[in-house]
């Protein structure tokens, strides 16, 4: 298996794919349980599982878009499921970069140690980072970072504290710059509804959290599509994401954008920007907490 991957947008080779498999909610997750006790929304979770109805239509969206990416030449690998799991959101936890994988010592128990359902990274070049115990430990999701070439764009937030960029770079060494980005509200879990790279100057942005101003200086430069608002995404009885979700995209290639269907402004901009805009559905994007960026995870681009 050959991992190499250091932006979000070159060619797609080959990509890993979330599932809805056997489906289930954590129990006794403290980041878990914290991420929903931060919710606003007035009702907060009250069950583990998911009608079948639901995780069904969510199974034929991620295999619609598994066709799509076969359709353009990309292989997909989807988890080995067995056992209950909550495995949607393939990027969250495992952070491939350059020809390595690193196991993100993420603030999820439940998941540290996602690795197990992808045998296929057996052979890969892997950096495990030890389980963080106290609050300044290392600390980060995969979802934290963004790849810019030679730059990592690490958000923190309550998901990635500052001790976890500094083990970052020291893994990565001189290969790849850590910056560290803390103008997003630390309600804000992961990066990519909030700030995504679709080009190699090109930066779409949530107009609703960042201004010009705050973006890193390393992207003054750049081409800003910015978004201000998106098509709200209906949710069973909880929304384990914001309808910012809406913007959560993938790219194909340098061209060629991955989007909700339902998100017809943000097509209409991306194609005002000489984008290729493919559109899919992504119904349960709201319960499921994840959108394209999230259920993907490029393993190899050109």
């Amino acid at each position: 298996m050959k991992v190499f991957t250091k932006n979000e947008y070159s060619p797609l080779k080959s990509v890993m794919l979330g599932s809805v498999e056997n489906f289930t909610w954590p129990t006794n997750d403290k980041e878990f349980d914290s991420a929903i006790a931060r919710s606003t929304y007035h009702k907060k979770l009250e069950s583990t599982t998911l009608p079948k109805w639901l995780t069904e239509e969510a199974k034929e969206d991620l295999d619609a878009l598994e066709s799509l990416m076969q359709n353009h030449g990309v292989k997909v690998h989807r988890p080995t499921i067995t056992g209950p799991q909550w495995a949607y959101s393939a990027r969250d936890i495992i952070l491939t970069v350059g020809d390595m994988i690193i196991l993100c010592p993420t603030p999820f128990e439940s998941r540290a140690n996602e690795i197990e359902l992808y045998p296929f990274l057996r052979e890969c070049k892997k950096i495990k980072a030890p389980r963080p115990s106290y609050h300044d430990d290392p600390c980060f999701d995969a979802a934290n970072v963004l790849k810019i070439n030679d730059k990592l764009l690490y958000s923190l937030s309550h998901s990635a504290n500052e001790s976890g960029a500094e083990w970052l770079q020291q893994q990565v060494g001189t290969d790849f710059e850590v910056v560290k980005w803390s103008v997003v509200d630390h309600d804000i879990t992961h990066i990519d509804s909030t700030l995504l790279t679709l080009n190699e100057n090109t930066v779409i942005v949530n107009a609703s959290r960042v201004k010009e101003k705050d973006l890193p200086e390393f992207m003054k430069d750049f081409n800003k599509i910015w978004i201000d608002d998106v098509v709200s995404r209906d949710f069973y009885k909880f929304p384990y994401a914001s309808k910012w979700i809406g913007m959560n995209m993938f790219s194909l290639d340098p061209e060629t954008v991955v989007v909700d269907e339902i998100q017809t402004g943000i097509k209409e901009k991306l194609e005002a920007n000489n984008f290729k805009v493919i559109t899919t559905p992504m119904r349960h994007s709201r319960t499921l907490g994840g959108g394209f960026h999230c259920v993907t995870n490029d393993l190899e681009r050109e």
